[in-house]
């Protein structure tokens, strides 16, 4: 479908007739007997109805009485006079007339209103209207009060109305006129035509050897409908859509692109294979990055993506346009990028006015996101041992990964974790084991840095004495200044902490403290990921140290947004 850019006018029908359904085998009847209509085109039953003047005067104002008088089979639902604006169709320009009316109740096929039907059906302007006969023939919601009328190249009904033209989400974004223009410009961006070759008609082949078409049929397509998983575009899916004012929208944004912030001008130091502590060379991978245009471009996506509401995720069910069943997950919101946003009553309460009908769903103008930052663009990263971005490093200490089966796990210790890594020391007294954790998905943010510690006992058949154990954690990324830690001298470090004793024979989610990032990682080569060593750090000369454990079990590391921990803590004192 092409976007019609032209302003939409939002027409409202006049008062409805009442009116019942005829006999159905009255128009049966014609159909066998071939009654004198039935051999005249649609344009001349129409025209000579003394009911249809109206309706037949616009049809031959834009030349329509040619194409419902050739051989090609429409179905026309007709109103009857009186029964439409009429005066407000015959002052629009030739082209919205046609497709904001007269397309609007012509549809190619036979649509023969039946006991029992109710379908949708795809207009010669793709938009969809209801056609049924359940409790009483209607289309669009308006009375059919003549049905079944048989003309030599299709049929029409008489209704007591004009079926409104309503946009899409997609139209009503380029075209309404009072819709802010951030928004439209951003999918704008990404739009681009195509021809459809299998609805276009052939020409000759030119003096190059290429085809050319005399009739081209354009179809418009737009990346961002994959990238967001929503056709908004499709007159046969229901959303609902939070359309930011541009205020709304900049305020957002620019809160949004300060998680992406990108050194420019440095250039990123990769962690190399050999090991970590090696001897760190400049990065090929990233000299030709844009850290601007990765800014704008995630900030961007990151709203995006918080705006489309599908009708048929349940979650969305409790909405007022929504026609679901109520199923109790009220308050919450999902996204068709699948993001799941808590607060709903708050972010709906933005809403300008009442939501406005689509012909695919609706359009909530909202005057603020009211969005929750780890929702949507900066979330809670977790590394466990599931990802091959775990790598052990082997110096000290003999280092296996073993995977716990359902059947060894004791659930007296906490949360189940089936998978850890276990640095098991080569001797008791000096080893010093050691792990290392890439960092995947960071922003320029304030996190808090937790290592998820696994007890013996996670193993029914272990008899391990649980001990204290003494680590430090460091941390490589880069700083201000563009410089990257080495293993020597770490950007972030963090020693000597000690594990508490009442976690001995629980999982341990530890609190390491806050690093603060101040550039993003995210959107750029994988030989640039900051990374964290975790290491036991005991002094066996001390008489207290020399108690303590020098076995790791690691099932993973967390970094939370610090204001999504304080969120969190204030949620729990609110229970």
């Amino acid at each position: 479908m092409i976007r019609n850019k032209c302003i939409y006018s939002m027409i409202a029908a006049a008062t409805l007739l009442a009116a019942s359904c005829t006999d159905f085998d009255d128009y049966n009847e014609a159909y066998k007997t071939g009654s004198p209509e039935s051999k005249k085109t649609l344009w001349e039953n129409i025209s000579s109805r003394s009911d249809l003047t109206e309706f037949a005067s616009l049809l031959y104002k834009v030349g329509y009485d040619k194409e419902l008088g050739n051989t090609r089979f429409y179905t026309v639902w007709a109103p009857q006079n009186g029964t439409f604006d009429y005066a407000t169709y015959d002052q629009m320009d030739s082209t919205s007339l046609v497709d904001r009316f007269i397309k609007s109740h012509v549809a190619d096929y036979n649509f023969t209103v039946s006991s029992s039907i109710n379908e949708r059906v795809h207009t010669l302007n793709e938009k969809s209207f209801e056609l049924q006969n359940i409790e009483g023939c209607t289309y669009g919601d308006h009375n059919i009060v003549s049905l079944n009328n048989p003309s030599i190249n299709g049929i029409y009904h008489v209704m007591d109305g004009a079926v409104q033209y309503l946009p899409n989400i997609y139209e009503y974004i380029f075209d309404q006129a009072d819709t802010d223009s951030l928004i439209a410009a951003y999918f704008a961006k990404y739009e681009s035509e195509e021809l459809d070759i299998k609805n276009s008609v052939p020409g000759p082949i030119d003096s190059l050897g290429r085809q050319t078409y005399s009739d081209s049929v354009m179809i418009m397509n737009n990346t961002l409908f994959r990238e967001l998983n929503a056709q908004i575009n499709n007159e046969d899916s229901m959303y609902t859509m939070l359309l930011p004012t541009d205020e709304a929208y900049t305020s957002s944004y620019d809160q949004i692109k300060n998680s992406f912030k990108y050194n420019t001008e440095t250039k990123y130091y990769p962690i190399t294979t050999d090991g970590v502590g090696s001897v760190l060379t400049k990065s090929e991978a990233n000299k030709d990055y844009d850290g601007a245009y990765l800014t704008d471009s995630l900030a961007k996506l990151c709203i995006g993506s918080s705006l489309i509401l599908a009708h048929s995720n349940k979650y969305n069910f409790w909405l007022d346009e929504v026609d679901g069943p109520q199923n109790g997950l009220l308050d919450t919101l999902m996204t068709t990028s699948h993001i799941k946003l808590s607060g709903g009553e708050e972010i709906v309460s933005h809403t300008i006015g009442s939501p406005e009908k689509m012909s695919n769903g609706y359009a909530r103008r909202v005057d603020s996101l009211a969005l929750k930052p780890w929702e949507v663009w900066n979330p809670e990263l977790s590394v466990n041992v599931y990802s091959t971005d775990v790598r052990p490093l082997v110096k000290e200490a003999a280092v296996n990964t073993v995977e716990v089966t359902t059947y060894d796990f004791n659930e007296s210790v906490g949360d189940y974790i089936s998978r850890y890594i276990d640095l098991v020391p080569n001797n008791d007294r000096t080893a010093r084991p050691e792990a290392y954790f890439y960092l995947n998905g960071i922003r320029s943010t304030k996190y808090n840095l937790y290592v998820v510690f696994v007890p013996a006992c996670i193993n029914k058949n272990s008899t391990e004495q649980e001990k204290i154990i003494q680590f430090d954690v460091n941390l490589n990324y880069m700083d201000e200044k563009g410089n990257i830690g080495t293993a020597s001298s770490p950007t972030k470090k963090f020693t000597k902490l000690l594990t508490d004793s009442a976690h001995l024979n629980k999982i341990d989610t530890f609190l390491v403290g806050e690093v603060d990032f101040p550039y993003a990682y995210v959107g750029i080569s994988d030989d640039c990921k900051p990374y964290v060593s975790v290491k036991i750090n005991r002094n066996v000369y001390s008489s207290k140290e020399k108690n303590y454990g020098n076995r790791m079990r690691i099932a993973g590391l967390i970094l939370r947004p610090v204001d999504y921990d304080e969120y969190l803590k204030k949620e729990d004192e609110r229970l």
